[in-house]
């Protein structure tokens, strides 16, 4: 059985979420957890119930070396496959042209550091279900974003579940949402950063990221219709 909006709600969007993953060598695979002062508040939340996950910690330069060459497998052969053979065909990529990351917009928190959640004490993004951590969670498990004209919803779906119905993992009105941005320092494109009213933020892996942005970074109406910050005049 699925997950269905209130009566007098409107669903506006559903996608598959998790916390997104390091790019950079440095931090390639990787997810960290900070409050504004760049401390880790992994104790923190697994103090307040989360599992145990994987130990946050930079990756050396041999490791980074090892990540310098999957992206040259990845990236790098079909572009050159593809330059190969349009020296003698038409123009195409019949090799396939994978998208790359963008460059980083910010070193400090996608290249040397990648915080998943930036949040003091007591914040909103630390509310944030651990389930979206894919390195805490059974393989298989997914996690979805619902987006209606008034809550922002995180569902946990089982592997293989069937009729199962989808369990509301956490829930947030939509007004203490702040803002949303694409990060293209990602896997094509598919992170965002989502920001909420008491300055706390997360970074998700989003299956429509653009969809997502899009929705999120649009002003909500107030009852009466009118978009905050108009004067309806």
């Amino acid at each position: 059985m699925d997950w269905y909006p209130l009566r007098d709600e409107e669903l506006l969007l559903r996608v598959n979420v998790s916390f997104a993953t390091g790019r950079a060598p440095a931090v390639a695979g990787l997810r960290s957890f900070r409050d504004p002062e760049r401390q880790n508040i992994e104790d923190e939340l697994i103090a307040g119930g989360w599992p145990p996950g994987p130990v946050f910690t930079v990756r050396g330069k041999a490791d980074r070396a090892g990540v310098r060459l999957l992206d040259v497998a990845l990236f790098g052969l079909p572009r050159l496959l593809n330059m190969v053979a349009n020296s003698a065909a038409p123009s195409g990529a019949p090799f396939g042209d994978p998208q790359g990351p963008g460059k980083p917009r910010e070193p400090e928190n996608e290249v040397d550091d990648f915080p998943v959640i930036w949040a003091s004490p007591g914040t909103t993004a630390r509310s944030l279900p651990w389930q979206l951590d894919p390195a805490r969670r059974a393989e298989g498990y997914r996690t979805e974003l619902v987006l209606t004209d008034r809550r922002l919803v995180i569902l946990g779906i089982e592997s293989g579940a069937g009729l199962a119905p989808a369990q509301e993992l956490w829930e947030l009105a939509r007004e203490q949402v702040a803002d949303a941005e694409r990060m293209h320092f990602s896997e094509g494109a598919s992170d965002v950063r989502v920001r909420f009213a008491d300055g706390s933020w997360t970074r998700l892996k989003a299956g429509d990221a653009a969809g997502l942005t899009d929705r999120l970074h649009a002003e909500p109406e107030d009852s009466s219709g009118t978009q905050r910050g108009e004067t309806g005049e």
